[in-house]
C-alpha cells in the first residue's frame, strides 16, 4: 500500500513533459515537363523557394526537439538515480 501512494506521489509531482512540437516535413515541388515549367517559371521558382524555406524551418524543427528529447532524458535519468536511491533504502514489506 505505501508503495503505491509512493507511486501516485512521484506521478503528481514529477515535473510535466514539455509538449512536444510537431515538425512539418517539407513538401517538395513536383516534378514537371519542360513545356509547363517555361510557361509557368515564376510560380515554378516560387514553390521550389517556398520549399528551401519549409525545408529549413523543418530542420531547425528537428535540432529543437532532438535539444528538448536530450534534457528530458537527463531529467528523466537523475530521477530514477534517485528513485533508485530510495528504493534502495525500503524494506521488501513496504
Amino acid at each position: 500500500m505505501k508503495r503505491l501512494v509512493i507511486l501516485a506521489m512521484l506521478a503528481v509531482v514529477s515535473p510535466v513533459a514539455a509538449c512536444a512540437e510537431w515538425c512539418d516535413p517539407p513538401i517538395a515541388p513536383t516534378p514537371t515537363t519542360p513545356e509547363l515549367a517555361h510557361d509557368f517559371r515564376e510560380e515554378f521558382k516560387d514553390e521550389f523557394d517556398q520549399y528551401f524555406r519549409d525545408a529549413s524551418l523543418y530542420t531547425a524543427c528537428l535540432d529543437a526537439e532532438r535539444v528538448r528529447v536530450f534534457q528530458e532524458m537527463q531529467n528523466t535519468t537523475q530521477r530514477y538515480e534517485r528513485f533508485l536511491n530510495d528504493s534502495a533504502k525500503w524494506s521488501p514489506s513496504e
